[in-house]
């Protein structure tokens, strides 16, 4: 069986800098009709939301109809009869706000055993957090996913859980399409493509595994921040695997990916993924 944890316990500073950021540019503004993403003009509900001082919670955006953290949740709805356990990760500042707004919306998906946990300062705290909960549960394996994913694939989750028994941990990745570069004391190299993975969630664990490193991160009290938890494996040279992602699984980090996905979600053009 398997535990699921789902992150959404950020600030969302970077997107909220990069709202800011088009509006002192002036890219946004009620009269132009080509930022304009849907009837509802969304963008600009965010952007009223900002003015009031309100928090923004990138998964708890709308995009359509639904929030963003419910595109997730129902393509992991197919895998019930897997999942045992889910436990929701949130941010401190509006913990209550989205544990109930959580709570009304996902009966309809009859999930069992559902928990609510505040986050940490880091990422990785957050993880933590959650993996506390799952620690004497009976499960063998956790699945560790970002909402900020809205467009992730039943196909690939599915190639997670059947590929883990071979593994410590496995990741899916993407490959860039863009010339990467690296830049080492103001000296460019250019690295191969082929050789360079993007990271992406959902990512699956042994249990008992995932919980001993970062057990053992916290025994050592070293001062490293993950930005993932596969690289926290790697750290301590347990055996990974990577596996091909979706290319629709973008992550929104700003307002130019909430854009992107907001068209691609209202067009339908996903599905043949």
């Amino acid at each position: 069986m398997i535990g699921l944890i789902l992150l959404a316990a950020g600030n969302s500073e970077r997107f909220i800098q990069s709202i800011n950021e088009f509006i002192n540019q002036k890219l946004i503004n009620k009269d132009s009709e080509s930022l304009k993403i849907d009837k509802t003009n969304q963008i600009n509900e965010i952007i009223d939301l900002i003015n009031r001082g309100a928090k923004i919670n990138k998964a708890f955006l709308k995009i359509g109809n639904s929030m963003v953290w419910e595109y997730s949740i129902n393509v992991f709805s197919k895998f019930n009869k897997h999942i045992n356990n889910i436990v929701f990760v949130l941010n401190r500042s509006t913990f209550e706000i989205h544990r109930e707004i959580i709570s009304q919306k996902i009966q309809k998906y009859n999930f069992n055993n559902l928990e609510f946990i505040e986050g940490g300062n880091k990422r990785q705290d957050s993880v933590f957090n959650g993996i506390k909960l799952l620690e004497n549960k009976y499960i063998d394996y956790i699945i560790i996913h970002d909402l900020a994913r809205p467009l992730i694939s039943e196909n690939d989750i599915k190639k997670l859980i059947e590929t883990i028994q071979d593994y410590d941990g496995l990741t899916l990745y993407s490959l860039p399409n863009d010339s990467v570069v690296a830049n080492y004391d103001n000296k460019i190299t250019y690295l191969p493509r082929n050789s360079i993975y993007l990271i992406k969630t959902p990512q699956i664990f042994k249990k008992n595994v995932i919980l001993c490193c970062h057990q053992e991160l916290r025994k050592e009290n070293l001062q490293l921040e993950f930005t993932d938890d596969i690289s926290l494996l790697e750290f301590y040279l347990f055996k990974t695997g990577f596996v091909p992602a979706n290319p629709l699984n973008i992550k929104i980090t700003t307002i130019h990916d909430y854009i992107l996905l907001t068209q691609i979600i209202n067009t339908n053009d996903f599905s043949f993924f």
